[in-house]
């Protein structure tokens, strides 16, 4: 009987081996799928003047010389 058990769980290790290299496979193979061509247009690179092409109030904030220009609550 214990022979037998044996024979089993290593029937169904093979069997999960197999079953997940097969999975693993398949995503592999649609990986090409989901990758970008290029990076997106709108998001420039980040510079010490801000980031091109975006004038918006955090990008303001992030760039003010002083708390209250950034729009920070005082103490």
């Amino acid at each position: 009987m214990r022979q037998l058990l044996r024979w089993l769980a290593a029937g169904a290790l093979a069997a999960a081996a197999c079953a997940s290299a097969a999975l693993g496979a398949e995503l592999l193979d649609g990986a090409d799928a989901v990758t970008t061509s290029s990076p997106p247009a709108l998001l420039g690179p980040i510079t010490e003047s801000g980031r091109t092409g975006w004038d918006c109030a955090p990008e303001r904030a992030a760039t003010a010389r002083t708390a209250t220009a950034a729009g920070l609550p005082h103490d």
